[in-house]
């Protein structure tokens, strides 16, 4: 027998008898996965608890909304390194209101969306995914029109700047993963081979640059002696400035024609240059910045998938998983008939509208890669939530600290699809977040 009480860390629990917490069963995580986060967790809290007293637990940390990566980038490097094992309680300047968790979570997920702003210059999208970065490359040979080069001579123009910007962006990753928060934006799997120092194969450049790894695949499976390929031991790109530059992958590669003897050298070493050489400096920046936050001991368990998955969760919406999840206060159940209405207006909804509503009421677009059982609060996990209030004169607000929606009980479905709407336009303004 168990006793359900309508409080708690998560809203409602249960209780045995004995008074033991019953683990919440709706949650929808593989059993190896979770035990390697469970793992993670526990390593994290015994590093950070012999250093920090409750008084030191959190560190401030204040930001401008109008001029976010900046003020953010300043606020987190002029921090001490132990500061950053710390959890950071957010503050926007000029801006009401104590980050009780939601604050903090909303600075995470725009912080993480501006890191691969295109005028920043660290990353860009993909060739065939633009909802997937890769690290941006800044070749400036500053030798003309025609240059030759070799594979890591390729690398400065505004760089400097890059560099330090990229540290700080690993140092954000990976506070992203020591503060249990979820990154806005994802990666390919290279740049999480990278955070993990693993080594690449040919199947990474797939997500990279579809082309080139169909064409590598192309003379691996080619008898080349067979062939006039018309290749050679080269790659032909051009700088920043748009001049043409030949990259020798050997010395003299420009003139050694690629054969069945070397293909495999040949196939090896365009990846190297492709998913290494390349971004050799940015990538190095992007990782000791990740590392000085969370070593690399933490997270040699993980493969890039799993990284990916514990670093960004999922962004796909698996209604019936949010359904299970949602708990129902101030006389609201999921008998409820305008209840009923809202998980009909959202199973309507495309992907990218339900994300927005989960981002009105939790502060974040991605959902915990355990699912929604395991959504951050103020104090740990907590589920979301639908509070019912009477002044239907109201829009429908969030309590982001909470993940609470104010849900008035409107009279109509129509109505409610209309505040509803109402309510996420000021989604980037705050005005209905408390």
């Amino acid at each position: 027998q168990s006793v359900r009480y309508a409080s708690g860390v998560s809203g409602e629990i249960h209780i045995d008898i004995f008074g033991n917490v019953i683990p919440w069963e709706g949650t929808r995580e593989t059993g190896e996965f979770r035990k390697k986060v469970d793992r993670l967790r526990r390593a994290l809290d015994r590093s950070r608890r012999p250093r920090f007293g409750r008084d030191r637990d959190e560190v401030p940390v204040q930001v401008s909304r109008a001029e976010l990566f900046e003020s953010s980038f300043m606020a987190v490097t002029s921090l001490a390194r132990e500061d950053l094992s710390r959890r950071f309680k957010v503050a926007f300047v000029g801006e009401d209101g104590s980050d009780f968790g939601g604050v903090r979570r909303e600075w995470y997920s725009l912080v993480t969306q501006e890191i691969v702003k295109p005028e920043l210059g660290m990353f860009e999208p993909t060739d065939g995914d633009e909802y997937s970065y890769q690290l941006a490359t800044h070749i400036d040979t500053k030798g003309g029109h025609e240059a030759i080069v070799g594979p890591q001579t390729v690398v400065w123009g505004q760089l400097e700047v890059v560099v330090d910007h990229l540290s700080f962006a690993g140092k954000m990753l990976a506070k992203c993963i020591v503060d249990n928060q979820l990154c806005s934006v994802n990666f390919t799997a290279a740049v999480y081979k990278m955070l993990l120092l693993q080594p690449f194969v040919v199947e990474d450049l797939e997500s990279v640059d579809r082309d080139m790894y169909n064409s590598l695949e192309w003379v691996l499976e080619s008898n080349c002696d067979e062939e006039d390929l018309g290749m050679f031991m080269c790659v032909d790109t051009t700088d920043t400035d748009g001049n043409h530059v030949t990259i020798e992958l050997i010395e003299g590669g420009k003139d050694i024609p690629v054969t069945e003897e070397n293909k495999t050298d040949f196939v090896n070493k365009m990846m190297q240059w492709r998913l290494v050489d390349r971004v050799a400096v940015q990538a190095d920046a992007l990782v000791a910045g990740f590392h000085s936050v969370l070593p690399l001991e933490y997270l040699e368990a993980f493969t890039a998938a799993e990284l990916e998955l514990l670093l960004c969760g999922s962004v796909e919406v698996d209604l019936d998983d949010w359904k299970i999840n949602t708990l129902y206060k101030s006389g609201y159940s999921s008998d409820s008939e305008i209840v009923k209405w809202l998980w009909d207006i959202v199973d309507s909804m495309k992907n990218d509208d339900r994300l927005r509503l989960l981002q009105f009421v939790t502060g974040t677009s991605s959902i915990p890669s355990r699912g929604f059982a395991h959504l951050q609060g103020s104090d740990g996990e907590r589920r979301f939530s639908i509070m019912r209030v009477v002044d239907t004169s109201r829009l429908p607000q969030a309590h982001t600290c909470f993940n609470e929606l104010v849900l008035p009980e409107y009279e109509t479905k129509e109505e409610l699809a209309d505040k509803l709407t109402v309510a996420l336009q000021h989604l980037e303004d705050g005005m209905l977040l408390r």
